[in-house]
């Protein structure tokens, strides 16, 4: 004979047993103890959270023979043996998933006028009650309307937005709720006691979050666990087993995001997938690591959060390195990398989370961009790291915007791969932006301009554009300043940084020379413009030719030069 399942053995079969619902189960023992029943409640919530075990036990509490109320179900007299054996005609169980035609609940209404064989009342319990036809619906809607006296309904559902209003109106509703970890965790260790198991505390913990506040998923995978047979339940094997990754290795993936290390990030996620982790639970984890992340930047109390002790430095940490919009950023790509999971690419299974991380890495480091009407964030942008409360100081990611001139600029540029390339004079504005007119339009259009440069300029320029972390303004210069010297290279190249300096043209309608270098990289003084004071005759905007030159010195002699 097969072994009695552990979430069977130990289901619930009086109102103190049921865990983490006290606000159903005491209700109802009141309305019990003073006669208050109704012909009809509606028990909604996630699966595994007691709805059908509670409706069990109300049955035999309804029809229990104990003369004092309070201790009812008592479970010893006859009625309360029958129903917890299953043997009680009187207590009728439909499953609508399966019997969810108007033929099923005819059926019903014929014989619920006959009066209850043994027990006082007939009690119905119809599980997952939204699967229901409409027609099934509106014929139970007549009973509901009309009950005989001796008939009680319980109906239960995970879906009551499902059920029509008409049938929830007629219901005395209750509302079950997750369970906490904690008092998952501590019902599984009673239950090893009981069964003469051993478990690390850690293990009944991931067993827990695993279970995402159903106590029958819980107890099904610890008799799951207890079947290989090992002397003391260890976290390690609950990892294996469910293909669980610990919080420290989704935390170093986490860090790879923050830090745009592409290829530490990958190798790790390629690394868990050899070990054969499981897909869709690595997205969940990642979902659920970035949202305590995401909670703790914008909430600033992480001691709120179901997350072991260890872990929680670690997230305060990373939660200091990020902008609201590149968390939100990095939930989302996670979020639909979990949907696109069951469409596959063969032989690269992981190619969604792959995309969902280059993506999420790529916008934590996307600088800022500020509306020029206010000087606010513009929608999407990162903005301003806030500290939170009793740990270090934030430090945000996002890049500035800042207004240099020429007397202040530096004058020990780095050496540039190759002269700037030039493109016709006529083809350039002649206007020149004032700096602070410049740096509010670069502030403005740079989502704009990464936006179009990756059909202007290619991918790969997009991509090195989107590491710039600071940008400066000094007469009609544009100094982006980047993170890496492999994307300072590419959009120094000569013609990259033309195809840049026109769009920005493009975009602002006035002339503009790009300039690139590192993050605390000197760069020469830009060339003076129209708007800085330029020389009758030089072209504004322009690197100074020879020619140039040696017309300036003529001038400052007192030549004039009619013509050239």
């Amino acid at each position: 004979m097969a072994a009695q399942a552990l979430y069977r053995k130990w289901r619930s079969q009086d109102f103190a047993e049921v865990v983490g619902q006290e606000h159903v189960t005491l209700t109802l023992r009141n309305a019990l103890r003073e006669g208050r029943l109704s012909h009809a409640y509606l028990f909604t919530g996630p699966r595994g959270t007691g709805k059908t075990s509670t409706a069990r036990i109300l049955a035999k509490a309804i029809n229990c023979l104990d003369p004092d109320l309070a201790a009812r179900p008592c479970n010893t007299c006859s009625i309360c043996t029958a129903i917890t054996e299953g043997r009680q005609l009187d207590l009728i169980e439909i499953d609508a998933a399966s019997n969810r035609g108007i033929d099923e609940i005819r059926d019903l209404r014929e014989k619920i006028g006959f009066r209850p064989n043994e027990a006082r009342y007939k009690v119905y319990i119809i599980d997952e009650v939204h699967m229901l036809t409409k027609e099934a619906f509106n014929a139970l809607l007549k009973t509901l309307e009309e009950p005989p006296p001796h008939a009680i309904f319980v109906l239960a559902t995970t879906e009551p937005d499902r059920v029509p209003e008409t049938v929830r109106s007629r219901c005395q509703r209750f509302d079950f709720r997750r369970i906490p970890t904690g008092e998952i965790v501590e019902h599984l260790a009673a239950i090893l006691t009981d069964e003469g198991g051993k478990a690390e505390p850690e293990a009944l913990v991931a067993i827990a979050r695993r279970a995402t506040g159903s106590m029958r998923d819980a107890v099904s995978l610890l008799d799951q666990l207890l079947s290989y047979g090992d002397d003391t339940l260890t976290l390690a094997r609950v990892e294996r087993v469910l293909g669980l990754v610990n919080a420290q290795t989704v935390g170093k993936l986490v860090d790879c995001i923050a830090a745009n290390d592409t290829a530490g990030g990958l190798a790790l996620l390629n690394s868990l997938v050899a070990e054969g982790v499981e897909l869709g639970q690595l997205v969940d984890q990642i979902v659920a690591y970035l949202r305590a992340v995401l909670f703790t930047r914008m909430a600033r109390t992480p001691e709120l959060l179901d997350l072991p002790q260890d872990v929680i430095p670690t997230v305060v940490r990373q939660a200091a390195a990020f902008s609201p919009a590149a968390l939100l950023a990095a939930v989302r790509e996670f979020t639909e990398a979990r949907g696109a999971l069951r469409d596959q690419v063969p032989g690269v299974p992981q190619l969604p989370i792959e995309l969902a991380f280059l993506r999420a890495a790529v916008a934590a480091c996307a600088p800022a961009t500020v509306t020029p009407a206010t000087g606010a964030p513009a929608a999407g942008a990162p903005v301003a790291a806030v500290a939170p409360a009793a740990t270090a100081p934030v430090v945000s990611a996002a890049p500035a915007v800042h207004t240099t001139t020429a007397a202040t600029a530096s004058v020990s540029p780095p050496a540039p791969p190759s002269a700037p390339a030039t493109r016709p004079a006529e083809a350039r504005p002649a206007a020149v932006l004032p700096n602070n007119e410049l740096r509010q339009a670069v502030q403005a259009n740079w989502e704009p301009f990464l936006s179009m440069a990756g059909k202007r300029c290619g991918i790969p320029v997009q991509a090195a554009l989107r590491s710039v972390k600071e940008i400066e303004t000094a007469g009609d210069a544009v100094v982006l300043r980047f993170a890496h010297t492999f994307s300072r290279d590419l959009v120094n190249r000569p013609e990259h940084r033309s195809q840049v300096e026109a769009l920005w043209e493009e975009l602002l309608k006035a002339r503009v020379q790009v300039r690139c270098a590192l993050v605390g990289e000197t760069v020469a003084a830009p060339v003076p413009t129209a708007s800085s004071q330029a020389a009758p005759g030089q072209r504004s905007g322009l690197p100074q030719s020879d020619d140039d030159a040696f017309l300036d010195d003529a001038r400052s002699l007192g030549a004039v030069v009619k013509k050239l």
